[in-house]
């Protein structure tokens, strides 16, 4: 199956993560994080605990400022958590972020619904589907992948040959 990174095998213990920006949306994100709870029991991942926490002012980096971010890596390493799971979806520059900051698996809601559904799937027709929605799910992902490929070396100029219609070079 389709792999974009390296995920553990088995994820044991999770801790959850939901963000929310103006106070009278705090009751519909603890609500959402409570969903997502039971989301990630789904998939039988443990989870170790939930952060519900007020943004002022959303940051490109991390959703949150980096002084929460750095909250929230510590409580996830006092946990001995193996993932970090965030309720808001996450743009891949976000995760790969979180990731580095956190040092473990860092995964939006989509992936969880993405996950629960490739369990699920039994059909042939089902298993495609959900492989083609993970793909798509992936692929802004793996943008500056493969980055180091893409450039051009060498020096000096080559002398281009043109090919004449019987295939043999002509000067």
């Amino acid at each position: 199956m389709f792999e974009v990174r390296e995920k553990p095998d088995q994820v044991e213990r999770a801790l959850l993560v939901g963000f929310y920006f103006k106070s009278d949306e705090e009751a519909e994100a603890r609500a959402l994080l409570l969903e997502l709870e039971e989301l990630v029991d789904t998939l039988g991942i443990g989870v170790v605990g939930m952060e519900l926490i007020r943004v002022r002012a959303q940051h490109k980096a991390f959703i949150c400022g980096t002084g929460k971010s750095d909250e929230v890596v510590e409580l996830a390493r006092e946990k001995n958590c193996d993932c970090l799971i965030v309720d808001n979806g996450l743009s891949p520059s976000q995760q790969r972020n979180w990731e580095g900051k956190a040092g473990i698996t860092v995964i939006d809601r989509e992936e969880v619904i993405l996950d629960i559904f490739a369990k699920r799937a039994s059909t042939k027709e089902a298993q495609l589907q959900v492989q083609l929605a993970r793909m798509e799910y992936a692929l802004p992902r793996m943008a500056k992948m493969w980055g180091h490929l893409d450039r051009e070396g060498g020096g000096g100029r080559r002398r281009r040959r043109s090919f004449a219609r019987n295939g043999r070079a002509a000067d």
